[in-house]
């Protein structure tokens, strides 16, 4: 499983458990309703600012959204974390900086 499909999973289980409809989640962290589907159906990847929103929305940490364990060893969440990586602007990388420094 790939780290946006594991993170699109986590999301809707989460948003699920809270009972918040994908209507309403969009509402809440002012995103387009079809993307909500594209992140939760493992499509997209969301930026680190809509990340931070869902978190909040969701009453999680942005690193709580991306625990599973499904992960098979350190070496693959490695690997799929520096795939993601390569496909963010200089902006999107700061935040992911400043969320991993103060892990």
């Amino acid at each position: 499983m790939g780290i946006k499909t594991a993170l699109g999973l986590k999301i809707k289980e989460l948003r699920k458990r809270a009972r918040i409809s994908q209507e309403k989640f969009s509402e809440m962290i002012e995103m387009n309703p079809r993307q909500i589907v594209r992140i939760e159906n493992g499509e997209s990847f969301p930026t680190a600012e809509n990340l931070e929103r869902i978190a909040f929305a969701l009453n999680v940490t942005p690193q709580e959204l991306f625990y599973n364990e499904a992960y098979e060893s350190d070496e693959y969440l490695k690997d799929e974390i520096q795939k993601s990586l390569k496909h963010l602007n200089s902006k999107e990388l700061r935040m992911i900086y400043s969320v991993i420094k103060n892990l």
